[in-house]
């Protein structure tokens, strides 16, 4: 099955101006917002630089691979993307990173220049942080989380800078942060929003679907989930999606290096398997069965285990196993009983996902 490896042999010698941007592109610079600026030896300028100037340092830098801050393919895709006509040219501006280990939020996003009147405001999605776990559990129970209102603080400084139209897209935890912004941007940025791509991102909890901003950009969403999606089927919505088929299993759909990609757009599929609608379906009853005041104490919970352990990423989690049981045990003390079913059951689920985090790092994916 072809991938958006094979895309960018096939399409990356054609500019945008001569094939417009599409689904396949946007997928393409969601995934792109996952390259660690933050971490490059030589800080990225203030303005605009090619996405073609900043690979070859990026790529030497021996720190960035010892601390293995390159994560699935994204060492691949830098150079696939400085090489293509396609994307070689564009330019990209305003990286904003922070971590906040106080008010729990992990936030990134970049602005690429496309075209003169056109830029792409794309937002990054969950790292391997505990901090950046902790705020995608956040969403199941609390709006805005501090990230979506950053995702729109920027949305609004990014377009206050370069005017014109723009397009907002961002994968997984991105994908809620780019509707998320798109929504609640301000009636005079929204007006100049062509599209938002949101790419196996979760949707919203409580009123923020019934608000006049969501209602307002709601058409102009594009919603893509993996035939195994879980995180892309959670919560509320309402504006539909498009089932792309997935080369991975499980999980690992998650992963958008595994999608079809055919022509400019993706191979496509009627609906997501069974099984993923009964994980989803099983994770929205544990908020739907709790108080939003038992979902915040069994999120805090698993929050806890992982800062009382010192451990800041999922691999370190996994490795350190006994230490992350002895504190749970010690942290669901005294919760009640439904709290400390869900804490149990998150739990598994967080063990799982160390556990896939582990398997890349050993194979290099």
């Amino acid at each position: 099955m072809t991938d958006l490896f094979d895309y960018l042999a096939w399409r990356g010698d054609l500019t945008l101006e001569q094939a417009p941007f599409n689904e396949a592109d946007g997928m393409i610079l969601a995934r792109f917002a996952y390259t660690p600026f933050e971490y490059f030896a030589q800080p990225l300028p203030a303005g605009f630089v090619p996405i073609r100037a900043l690979a070859e340092p990026a790529l030497a830098d021996e720190a960035l691979r010892a601390e293995r801050r390159w994560r699935l393919r994204d060492e691949e895709l830098l150079p696939a993307l400085a090489h293509s006509r396609r994307f070689g040219d564009l330019s990209l501006g305003f990286f904003d990173s922070r971590l906040d280990d106080v008010i729990q939020t992990q936030f990134a996003a970049v602005t690429v220049k496309l075209a003169e009147d056109l830029h792409a405001v794309v937002f990054r999605g969950t790292d391997n942080t505990v901090v950046g776990w902790k705020e995608d559990l956040d969403m199941s129970y609390r709006c805005p989380v501090p990230g979506q209102e950053m995702a729109a603080e920027y949305a609004r400084r990014a377009w206050s800078k370069v005017g014109g139209r723009l397009i907002l897209c961002g994968h997984s935890k991105g994908g809620n942060l780019a509707v998320y912004a798109g929504a609640f941007c301000g009636e005079d940025v929204q007006g100049h929003i062509d599209a938002i791509y949101n790419y196996d991102g979760p949707g919203f909890y409580g009123d923020v679907l019934d608000r006049e901003g969501y209602r307002a950009i709601q058409d102009r969403i594009h919603t893509f989930v993996p035939q195994f999606s879980v995180v892309g089927m959670l919560l509320g919505h309402p504006e539909g999606h498009t089932v792309v088929h997935s080369s991975e299993s499980g999980l690992g759909q998650h992963d958008v290096y595994s999608w079809g990609v055919l022509g400019p757009g993706f191979v496509r599929l009627e609906t997501v398997t069974g099984g993923s609608q009964f994980v989803a379906g099983t994770i929205r009853e544990w908020t739907e069965d709790m108080t939003p005041e038992q979902f915040e104490q069994f999120v805090g919970v698993i929050y806890t285990v992982l800062t009382d352990t010192n451990f800041r990423t999922m691999h370190e989690m996994k490795e350190n196993w006994f230490d992350t049981a002895r504190s749970f045990v010690r942290s669901v003390t005294g919760m009640d009983e439904t709290a400390r079913d869900a804490a149990v059951e998150a739990l598994k689920l967080l063990a799982r996902s160390a556990g896939r985090e582990a398997m890349e790092t050993l194979t290099g994916a």
